[in-house]
């Protein structure tokens, strides 16, 4: 637990942002957020048929500020460079993200160029041309990798954010389609790929990806709508802030949130047409149902009620009343049984702090058990909470105290990376609470239950310590005195001069299990020209072993070595057997990344292809295999490989599919009873051409039990017709070329 998490939904604002910027939807994205500051997040943008103007001003750009709380009016060029004026009678409210989400303020200034265009047109859901859609590109082999969040990196997680963001808009070229729904761009690579993204209020969004320079393209935009609502209180008073939750009807798993502060309570949401739900979340109230809204079906403004919320606060104190910081205060649980690693919450939870206080401020009115949880201890309490102030406080047992005293071999204090705990018998990984430090050298845990344990203790630069222990109730002192270690480095090699990719080496106790030396640096990947570098490991003797990370059950190199104090090297020959280097490349010539290729045969292999558009596969055994790859909606047709021992060079060409492979059939199903086999290729599903996983699966369900259907399969070159009855068939599949 942590005494200080990270909003949530300062989260999902985030990942908002990041996710539809990765996408080429900045004109979706904030279009539908209503307002923002207007400095944060403006991209420069080039109108159609036109060079980009830096000095244009910010507020003519896709993702400059077009409401505030008054009635506004927009200016903005139409394609032939004049004014035009367009009145806003009913502003949108707020959208509150300016805290969340990096100022970002750089126009575009791609790094690709050339002499290529790409033509196109945007049509809305009933074909007709859609004028003044905000229209992005951006080359399609860019490696836009989004940053990744840890909840103890905020700071550096917003600067990469922010680098993420200006990036993106620098690589993204953006415009504005005319009145026949025209647009261009000009300046492209002709030997690059683009992707396109399309976005209109009111009409939809649409994208295609892919395109080459020089083609000419429709994007058809899917229907869309603005959903328009406030809320407010029972007796009609207005909720100014608050947060929406909102999602396909019965599609929570794929629920969006967004953050709104208005005067009046309004909001706005842009969404498909069709039905959908919304949960309203507001300091001081409560929203337990969500509410069903239609989309498109009328302007009307949807209201959603909220009720006056149960408050409550309390301390969370030890048996002797001194106050705990760090306990997981939640909403149910205490029942032991559901206790364990990646347990959920029943419902909303706060964390003490260094007073040992908490506080909820949304809760439902009524009777409501809660649970106080520091590591492996807990204590419960049921109250009937009622509208407004409600106190609670917990007196709970914490178990067994640990205060664990780390030195090096000088006797001065040191800071310890990890500890945890094993149950003697292996019977269980028990999660004592780590207190805040109170001096150098000092882990203190609280909330574990006495028993007898192992516990390992790793520190930078030194061996990791694994030592039994006894814990007691109360408080128990334990000592831990680091020595100085030995390190390891080498060379991996093959004996056959091949490549070897994708390894790894570990030292390992000859008493320890299969998955002894995680997390004490004992364990370490080989890097592509085959160094390695383990330890700090205790002096003496050790099993040295080779991996290949897709089997670590079975080692291809072992050797038992002795380590002394220091610099130790050992390097290592091992038989690589077959080394498979794929190279993947599109129609175009140009490298895939991340792209999966798979070998079929004595075994099944599998690897992705870095950033150059190369997959290294070793230790494959010697004879033959079908090969096939995949990504992002490309497929290569299978092609059959003959390999040696040493390198075998493949190159792997990726094109738009032209059918489905099973790559699984389950057993007692039509298809494992009709005949279907791993490795067939679905070329028709009742009379439809199959052309994809996807448009197989939509097929599918587009059949009832009582429907008699003809599938059409090749199978080694043959043409086979099974009949099936429609609906579920039993079978997992992926995109295919024949």
């Amino acid at each position: 637990m942590s005494s200080s998490r990270f909003s949530g939904l300062n989260i999902a604002l985030l990942a908002i942002a990041v996710a539809s910027l990765m996408f080429g939807a900045y004109g979706m994205f904030l279009s539908g957020a209503a307002t923002t500051s207007p400095s944060a997040n403006t991209v420069g943008a080039a109108m159609l048929d036109e060079e980009l103007d830096s000095s244009r001003d910010p507020a003519q750009t896709p993702l400059a500020d077009k409401t505030d709380n008054k009635s506004t009016k927009t200016t903005r060029r139409d394609s032939a460079g004049s004014d035009t004026t367009s009145k806003t009678s009913d502003p949108s409210p707020t959208y509150n993200n300016s805290n969340d989400i990096p100022e970002v303020e750089v126009a575009s200034n791609p790094s690709d160029s050339g002499n290529a265009e790409i033509h196109g047109v945007v049509l809305d859901p009933n074909g007709a041309p859609v004028a003044n859609a905000k229209v992005s590109a951006r080359r399609s082999d860019l490696e836009m990798k989004a940053p990744q969040f840890q909840e103890n990196e905020i700071e550096r997680y917003r600067n990469e954010v922010g680098d993420f963001l200006a990036r993106t808009a620098r690589e993204t070229r953006t415009t504005t389609s005319d009145e026949q729904g025209a647009f261009a761009f000009k300046g492209l690579d002709e030997t690059l790929a683009y992707d396109l993204n399309a976005t209109c209020e009111g009409v939809g969004a649409g994208e295609t990806s892919r395109v080459a320079a020089g083609d000419k393209v429709i994007i058809l935009l899917s229907g869309e709508s603005l959903l328009l609502g406030r809320v407010e209180t029972a007796d009609g008073k207005p909720v100014k802030s608050f947060s929406i939750r909102y999602w396909r009807q019965n599609r929570q798993w794929q629920a969006s949130s967004r953050n709104f502060n208005d005067e009046e309570g309004k909001f706005s949401i842009p969404a498909k047409v069709g039905y959908m739900q919304l949960q309203v979340t507001a300091t001081g109230f409560t929203h337990d149902k969500p509410k069903d809204v239609q989309v498109g079906d009328s302007s009307e403004e949807v209201v959603i009620v909220v009720d006056s919320a149960a408050i409550l606060s309390g301390v969370v104190t030890d048996k002797e009343g001194n106050p705990l910081p760090g306990v997981d205060v939640s909403v149910g649980g205490g029942d032991e049984r559901q206790r364990g690693w990646g347990q959920q919450n029943n419902g909303p939870s706060a964390t003490t702090d260094s007073k040992g206080r908490y506080r909820f401020d949304t809760l439902a009115p009524k009777e409501t058990k809660f649970t106080a949880s520091l590591g492996e201890m807990s204590e419960s309490s049921t109250i009937t909470l009622t509208q407004g102030e409600n106190k609670l406080d917990f007196q709970m047992d914490v178990g067994a105290v640990l205060r664990i005293r780390l030195t090096d071999p000088n006797g001065n204090p040191v800071e310890a990376d990890q500890i945890w705990f094993q149950e003697k018998g292996n019977r269980g990984w028990p999660r004592p609470e780590r207190m805040p430090g109170k001096e150098p050298g000092l882990a203190e845990y609280a909330g574990m239950k006495p028993g007898e344990y192992v516990m390992t203790v790793s520190a930078g630069g030194f061996p990791a310590v694994k030592q039994d222990i006894k814990v007691e109730g109360g408080s128990n002192e334990i000592s831990i005195k680091f020595t100085n270690g030995a390190m390891l480095t080498g060379i991996v090699s093959s004996s056959t001069g091949s490549k070897i990719a994708n390894i790894s080496v570990r030292l390992r106790k000859a008493e320890e299990g299969p998955w002894g030396g995680w997390g004490t640096g004992r364990i370490a990947q080989v890097d592509a020209e085959g160094n390695y570098k383990l330890g700090p490991a205790e002096p003496g003797q050790w099993t040295l072993e080779v991996y290949s990370n897709t089997d670590w059950n079975n080692s291809v190199y072992t050797n038992t070595i002795t380590l002394a104090e220091g610099e130790n090297t050992q390097n290592i020959s091992v038989d690589a057997g077959a080394t498979v280097i794929c190279k993947v490349v599109d129609e175009a010539g140009n490298s895939v990344s991340w792209a999966n290729i798979q070998l079929q045969g004595v075994k099944t292999y599998n690897q992705n292809s870095n950033n150059d558009g190369t997959a290294t596969i070793s230790f494959v055994e010697v004879g033959s295999y079908t090969l096939i790859a995949s990504s992002r909606g490309l497929a290569s047709p299978s092609q059959f490989i003959s390999l040696r021992a040493g390198d075998n060079q493949v190159t792997v060409t990726l094109q738009k599919p032209n059918s489905c492979r099973l790559t699984h059939v389950y057993p007692d199903t039509q298809a494992s009873k009709a005949g279907m086999q791993v490795g067939d290729l679905v070329i028709e599903y009742n009379g439809a051409t199959i052309t994809s996983w996807g448009g197989l699966s939509k097929a599918i369900a587009g059949t009832k039990a009582t429907d008699d259907v003809t599938v059409l399969i090749e199978r080694g070159g043959s043409m086979l017709t099974l009949t099936l009855k429609g609906g579920y068939v039993g079978i997992e599949g992926t995109d295919a070329v024949r």
